[in-house]
């Protein structure tokens, strides 16, 4: 039976990562009761792919100001943004943003569905990893660091686990380096990220950020390569302990829901997540390069709806 669910997994290609992504901030998120900014810049990038539109930087930036200013009026819906976003979206507010060199790896959600819909196109996934990146971050690592989540989406959608996975992670961040003609210490953090894949998060986390990186993005992603290898828990507890590491959490839950949702599929999670069933429906899609998208809400829609229920505290918990 097991080996049936398995099969069936691998064939779905991933639709489990955006569900897990969301769990994952669920964790860590400072909205009570709900996902934050982080998963909603997923969803945005997301529905661009189910319209069958080129993965271009400026395309990317404008479907991230939709949510913060919509072209009727309405107030934003974001949630919880990380002092980075915010900075960008106000800037919107006065001319058109630029991207910065942002010091962390805020953007390298996007890149989770870019993964489930590449899966089979390895140089489309890592130069649609970069160019949804690249909306925000400039730094070449930022643009490594989203082509290699996005690799490990892919892999673990047809179920990549340990030193597979790793050696996966850092074929995809070498080939990234090519693309982009650069050369950074990312492959050599992450090949260190072996022996640490049957450690405890806590311990994972101090070890890497005794490694001296100093780079938060570098850290983060061995961070998240070392935990999402371990196929010997399941999913659920492994994005507990990522949720709980000692630094970097709200970046690395979502980054390791997204990777072990990947692998494990279509389930519910354990805690109550609000929209769990429209996460899925778009899994599905992303997995089956389903390009349908008249049928589904509206995403910013959807977002006032909860964030209405959040401040009516009429949220109903499933």
């Amino acid at each position: 039976m097991n080996g049936s669910r398995h099969a069936a997994t691998y064939e779905a290609g991933g639709e489990g990562a955006l569900l897990g992504a969301a769990a994952g901030e669920m964790l860590v998120s400072g909205t009570r009761r709900a996902y934050g900014a982080t998963v909603q810049q997923m969803v945005f990038t997301a529905y661009h792919l189910l319209r069958s539109q080129p993965i271009q930087g400026e395309a990317i930036a404008t479907h991230l100001l939709e949510f913060a200013y919509p072209s009727d009026g309405r107030a934003s819906v974001y949630r919880s943004p990380s002092p980075w976003l915010a900075a960008y979206i106000d800037e919107a507010k006065l001319s058109p943003p630029t991207p910065m060199p942002f010091l962390n790896p805020g953007a390298a959600i996007r890149a989770v569905p870019i993964g489930v819909w590449f899966r089979k196109e390895p140089q489309a996934l890592i130069e649609g990893a970069i160019e949804a990146v690249r909306a925000t971050h400039t730094r070449p690592e930022s643009s490594i660091v989203g082509s290699v989540v996005a690799g490990m989406v892919a892999a673990a959608g047809y179920g990549q686990s340990g030193r597979d996975l790793v050696n996966g992670a850092i074929e995809v961040a070498q080939r990234a380096e090519r693309t982009l003609d650069v050369s950074t210490p990312i492959p050599a953090m992450l090949d260190r990220t072996t022996e640490l894949i049957v450690g405890s998060a806590k311990d994972v986390s101090v070890e890497v950020l005794s490694w001296g990186a100093n780079d938060t993005e570098v850290e983060v992603v061995a961070m998240v390569v070392a935990l999402a290898s371990r196929a010997f828990e399941e999913a659920s507890v492994v994005v507990r302990n990522a949720a709980g590491v000692v630094s970097h959490a709200e970046w690395v839950a979502p980054l390791v829901g997204a990777v072990v949702g990947a692998r494990s599929g279509l389930h519910k999670w354990p805690w109550p997540l609000p929209n769990d069933l429209w996460f899925a429906e778009l899994g599905r899609r992303l997995a089956r390069q389903n390009a349908v998208v008249e049928d589904l809400p509206d995403p910013y829609a959807v977002e006032e709806v909860l964030n209405y229920e959040l401040a009516t505290d009429t949220l109903v918990e499933r």
